[in-house]
């Protein structure tokens, strides 16, 4: 079995010993330092955070998002344990196709917008936020006709109070 120390290390074209390669022309030199920069890119790309591998990952996140987020909206009221747990995970897979969606297509303002041109979708968090603020607005409209139809009825109530009281 060969010594560890004896292995040639690719990004730097050196003996991992520290032996001098004052011996080598600068052609084998160069040439040793391309194939090691070479190996270096084949291994970014083949790394677990290669793009292809980012968008499996990012489909196989917004699959279980849409599954977690269907079983927390189709769950009985009364199964409370199995509703907390729908939460619980939509709040996880939520968070993943976050991450998924700023690995593939980055942070901020322009991974958004990237992510709008090349899917013609917003982010994840974006439009769970914009759905949480629909559901917000809706609530404020639902109170405020509330409101509006209570104090309506109260007027009419004084008005025919009054009317009555003077006849």
């Amino acid at each position: 079995m060969p010594s560890a120390h004896g292995q040639h290390q690719p990004w730097t074209g050196q003996p991992r010993s520290g032996a001098s390669l004052s011996h080598r022309t600068w052609s084998d030199r160069t040439g040793s330092a391309a194939a090691g920069l070479r190996a270096g890119w084949a291994q970014i790309v083949e790394s677990p955070h290669a793009p292809g591998d980012a968008a499996g990952e990012l489909v196989e996140a917004r699959e279980l998002l849409a599954y977690w987020e269907r079983r927390s909206r189709l769950l009985p009221r009364w199964a409370l344990v199995r509703r907390r747990e729908a939460r619980a995970m939509t709040r996880r897979w939520r968070e993943r196709v976050r991450a998924a969606e700023q690995v593939r297509f980055g942070r901020g303002l322009l991974g958004a917008a990237s992510q709008l041109a090349v899917e013609r979708r917003m982010p994840t968090t974006v439009a769970h936020r914009g759905q949480q603020a629909l559901r917000l607005a809706a609530y404020t409209v639902a109170l405020t006709a509330l409101t509006f139809v209570l104090v309506l009825a109260a007027a009419v109530a004084i008005v025919a109070e009054t009317v009555l009281g003077a006849l």
